[in-house]
């Protein structure tokens, strides 16, 4: 953990002064990203990483509120929360592999989330994770708008498993 250093990434210049126990934010979206997976308990993790659960709040408030602060600041121009989204993507996507899934079994998994109201049943019925789910979005993401094919056999399925509603009613005369 680099205290004081600075990263620019993508130009953004994002400042470490300051930031707790040396956690920079890279560091808070890896760390964050073990906890999310929920695969270990959040004390070891920690204890893995050297920090205490004092130390990992002070530096989790600190860093939420520079995101906080860069978003009053710059609206849609923050840099911090992207750079925190793209670390946390990016380490949590080291973490294992999204489920294999094709794209019409995820066309399955999203029309049962809408229908369920979120994903939690959805999730457990396939005994997945919310992490799992994160993971396989963006996987899906990135296939669905990079090959055609898949998009379409997407597009199909989510398109054929919609509820369906009774003929229209007529408007009495």
């Amino acid at each position: 953990m680099a205290e004081g250093s600075e990263h620019d990434v993508a130009g953004a210049g994002v400042r470490h002064a300051g930031a707790p126990h040396g956690i920079t934010l890279f560091d808070h979206a890896e760390i964050s990203a073990e906890i999310a997976e929920a695969a270990r308990p959040q004390a070891d993790i920690l204890e893995a990483h050297g920090l205490t659960e004092a130390q990992w709040n002070e530096a989790s408030i600190f860093w939420m509120t520079r995101i906080g602060q860069d978003v009053r600041e710059h609206g849609e121009d923050a840099r911090i929360p992207q750079l925190y989204s793209d670390a946390f993507s990016k380490a949590q996507d080291a973490l294992k592999p999204p489920p294999a899934m094709d794209a019409a079994t995820y066309a399955k998994l999203v029309v049962d989330i809408q229908a369920a109201g979120g994903p939690a049943q959805p999730l457990a019925a396939r005994s997945l994770s919310l992490a799992d789910y994160l993971r396989l979005s963006r996987h899906m993401a990135r296939l669905l708008s990079t090959d055609p094919a898949q998009a379409k056999t997407f597009s199909e399925a989510y398109q054929r498993l919609q509820p369906t509603t009774g003929p229209a009613e007529r408007p009495d005369p």
